[in-house]
């Protein structure tokens, strides 16, 4: 390949990156019911393809190769992963109030106070789920037989780092959960308790503090933050339209966050930290853009939610209360950092050839002794991407790292101080983070959680 064909070949795996995202983002957002992720990757077949992997490695152009790779490897599971989203959008169940949707009842149970009803929304969440589990199993299996094809091997450095962040942070992660699930629900975590996932999903949404965060008062809090920091929301397109099949939560797609509001503290960080996910998308092509700067930047604009005077001045919190609206935060957030831990190592064996009910059986049991609450069997299949979680690892640990430079630089209030926006422009536009001389440890991330949870 020359000089033109290679600019051709970055500028095809664009197009390419951002048709993908935009499907999805539609199938996410509850636009399209039926995606068609095949025919874009026929159309771009060389963005996509084994020998353009090889042509790329003998070149020496390593990240270029790494970005078809991936690609080559979406396109083996594109006809199943159209099978697996057509059928999870019409997927429903006779829930507490009669027959709804898969993403309505998983929408409802995380608030839903009564024990009884929130067990029988994830019951029937359960059942809806089920036919298109094994869809999804399908088609995670194939990505990673083509994974394996193209060399994308499994990076057992950061699933070990993982089990360390798991360990950094047992001891105060079951201590708190198991006095805040006696407080607000009388039950205890797993083992010996029965605190099952829906209670905690419920538990650490802190329903006791929904009076503080406003919704109204979100898309303020949001821009009043992103503005001093130069940071140009109007990069990023927020869905936040009512729609029946749109996922619950904030999901960033490309440079689209696809937003369905649960209520609570939780909207305000899930929506700010989707936000910073998607804005180096909107930035740099996808061919020089790095997951792991987009995860970096949700942990630090998503941690603001854990410094009270933010919380005191975007949501007008009181500052008697910060400590333990801080505290409620800092759990949430370690349950999911704690869960992709989790999840990564059993991912990491599926590429290895993990399947079947040993795979169902495996993710149970790892999520189980990761979170303190019995896990559903069905639910494997949903954290089987090892790239996806391998990222949220590495960025938390990258994000804790770059919020720790950023109080060393411009104070403990540093997103009120105006130097940081060339700081984070910087970031942006070379569309990935600074190498450290030694990559950060997710470890660290969990332990700026812990010391949250411990009032430090």
């Amino acid at each position: 390949m020359d000089a033109l064909e290679m600019d051709l070949l970055g500028a095809e795996v664009d197009r390419l990156a951002a048709a993908v995202d935009e499907e999805r983002f539609r199938h996410v957002a509850g636009l399209e019911r039926e995606p068609s992720l095949a025919p874009l990757f026929a159309a771009s077949s060389r963005a996509a393809h084994r020998e353009t992997v090889q042509a790329l490695r003998e070149r020496g152009e390593e990240p270029l190769a790494g970005r078809v790779a991936a690609l080559r490897a979406e396109r083996a599971q594109a006809e199943a992963e159209e099978a697996w989203r057509a059928e999870e959008a019409q997927a429903t169940a006779r829930g507490p109030d009669g027959t709804a949707p898969l993403a309505a009842l998983e929408a409802a149970l995380v608030r839903e106070p009564d024990r009884a009803r929130r067990l029988g929304l994830a019951r029937a969440a359960a059942e809806a789920l089920a036919p298109v589990a094994s869809l999804r199993e399908r088609a995670v299996e194939a990505r990673a037989r083509a994974r394996a094809e193209v060399g994308l091997a499994p990076d057992w450095r950061l699933v070990v780092e993982g089990d360390q962040a798991l360990a950094a942070s047992d001891d105060a992660f079951r201590d708190v959960l198991a006095f805040a699930a006696r407080r607000e629900l009388g039950l205890g975590p797993q083992p010996g308790g029965e605190l099952a996932r829906a209670d905690l999903l419920h538990l650490v949404e802190a329903p006791r503090y929904d009076g503080l965060f406003r919704p109204g008062m979100l898309p303020i809090a949001l821009k009043l933050t992103l503005e001093p920091l130069a940071l140009d929301l109007g990069r990023v397109r927020i869905d936040d339209a009512a729609r029946a099949g749109k996922w619950p939560g904030a999901h960033a797609l490309g440079a689209r966050v696809s937003f369905r509001p649960r209520g609570g503290a939780g909207d305000w960080h899930d929506l700010l930290a989707a936000v910073a996910r998607a804005l180096p998308a909107a930035v740099a092509a996808a061919r020089r853009a790095d997951p792991v700067l987009g995860e970096a930047l949700s942990w630090v604009l998503g941690g603001l939610l854990l410094e009270p005077r933010w919380l005191h001045d975007r949501a007008g919190v009181d500052r008697r209360q910060a400590p333990d609206v801080v505290r409620a935060l800092a759990l949430r957030r370690l349950l999911a950092l704690r869960a992709d831990a989790a999840a990564l190592r059993v991912a990491t064996e599926v590429e290895r050839g993990l399947s079947g009910a040993a795979w169902r059986e495996a993710h149970r049991e790892a999520l189980t002794a990761a979170t303190g609450a019995a896990w559903d069997v069905g639910r494997a299949s949903r954290d089987a991407d090892a790239g996806r979680l391998g990222a949220a690892l590495s960025g938390a640990a990258a994000g804790e790292a770059l919020r720790r430079a950023l109080v060393e630089r411009y104070d403990e209030d540093w997103w009120r101080n105006p130097r940081t926006a060339a700081h984070l422009a910087g970031l942006l536009a070379a569309g990935r983070l600074p190498e450290a001389a030694e990559p950060p440890a997710p470890a660290e991330a969990a332990r700026r959680l812990v010391g949250k949870l411990e009032g430090r």
